[in-house]
């Protein structure tokens, strides 16, 4: 918003230099009415007047970008600028008034060196007015002309100072919202960490306690039921003691819900080999599962994300991909954990799909700040990769 603001006055005050010739060239032709020449003399040099003023108008005010684009075409109009004050100057010494319009125009229409030889050349139209003394001109001029390019280098100085402060601005405004970019990222892993701990934590207390109770409750019931001698306290006891076997199950999953089992008591890469060599078991495809790199502990949420990646992956080419052989591994890299799952089964068109557990992958995976690719055509097998970036871990 500021860098538009910015871009916006600097816009406005190039239209104010682009207009400002027009503040002395009216006056001048006013003036020089006054001359005591012909109404055909007076009527062909506001013809020369009003073409300058065309001329100036079609070069700088209507295409603005020439002067930063077309040097060539901003050489031609300042030597017809030049070429016409000349002509104006000839014709009335009122003219005099614009010359000092040129100084301005050679430095905003000129590049580089070139302004300094369109000041030298504007100073040489005060010698072109009727009844100039030469000599006491050229004195002037020796002063004046360094002068005019002094004040012109000193206000090219100071726009360039202005354009470096703000792209210095806009570089300074870009790493401000990067740096809120990244502070809402580690917020929210920040948040999802203590999530997952807590989660885990409380998967811990009620496997230590309640489901050691009912655990407890069933091992009671079950003794009493095969010590009471009555029919009616052994079916009530056996009711009691499915109740408790019921609420053990339900508690049981209420644990996996809130911490992914091969997780609870195992590392990354141990879970993830698990469930590969439970995949390969089940389905009887030979799995090859590797890891490279260190392995070292991640954050709670990123573990599960690649777990249930790999599980994902796994269930999906059990599913469609009648794969012969199935590739796993598992890279720690530096500050980054990638999955890599590949296949030579039938492959699919990635454009196509649209599968809700690739759908929950990407959306899992995004959350971390990580990125899921998938290649596959069909007949070529797929490979599944994710990535997501982590943090060392003290394990």
């Amino acid at each position: 918003m500021e860098e538009q603001q910015y871009i916006q006055r600097e816009q406005r005050w190039n239209k104010v230099w682009a207009l400002a010739p027009y503040g002395l060239l009216g006056p001048a032709a006013a003036v020089s009415l006054f001359d005591a020449s012909g109404w055909q003399h007076h009527l062909i040099t506001l013809a020369i007047a009003a073409g300058l003023g065309v001329w100036h108008w079609w070069f700088v005010v209507a295409h603005p970008q020439w002067c930063e684009r077309r040097t060539w075409l901003m050489a031609l109009y300042f030597a017809g600028l030049l070429a016409t004050t000349v002509l104006l100057v000839g014709r009335s010494s009122a003219f005099q008034l614009f010359v000092p319009a040129c100084y301005v125009l050679a430095f905003v229409t000129l590049p580089g060196w070139t302004a300094y030889i369109g000041v030298a050349a504007t100073s040489g139209i005060w010698l072109m007015a009727p009844g100039t003394d030469v000599p006491v001109t050229l004195g002037n001029l020796a002063t004046a002309t360094p002068l005019a390019a002094l004040i012109g280098w000193t206000i090219r100085v100071m726009e360039r100072e202005a354009i470096r402060r703000r792209e210095a601005h806009s570089r300074l405004v870009a790493m401000a919202a990067e740096n809120a970019r990244l502070h809402q990222v580690l917020v929210e892993r920040a948040k999802a960490a203590g999530t997952a701990e807590e989660r885990a934590r409380m998967a811990r207390e009620i496997h230590d306690t309640v489901a050691q109770g009912l655990t407890g409750i069933v091992t009671q019931l079950e003794a009493a039921e095969e010590l009471s001698p009555a029919d009616p306290v052994r079916e009530r006891l056996g009711k009691a003691r499915q109740l408790a076997r019921t609420s053990l199950v339900e508690v049981r999953r209420s644990i996996e819900s809130l911490r992914p089992g091969p997780l609870e008591n195992a590392r990354l890469a141990e879970a993830v080999a698990r469930t590969a060599a439970s995949w390969r078991e089940q389905h009887g495809v030979p799995t090859e599962f590797t890891v490279t790199g260190t392995p070292h502990p991640a954050p709670p949420e990123a573990e599960v994300a690649v777990l249930r990646a790999a599980q994902e992956a796994l269930s999906n080419i059990g599913r469609h991909a009648q794969a012969g052989r199935v590739d796993v591994t598992l890279s720690y890299m530096d500050g980054l954990v990638v999955l890599d799952v590949r296949d030579d089964g039938a492959g699919f068109d990635v454009e196509a799909a649209s599968g809700f557990g690739l759908t929950a992958l990407r959306e899992r995976v995004g959350r971390l700040a990580g990125s899921v690719e998938i290649e596959s055509a069909p007949g070529a097998g797929t490979a599944l990769s994710i990535a997501i970036p982590v943090g060392e871990v003290a394990g």
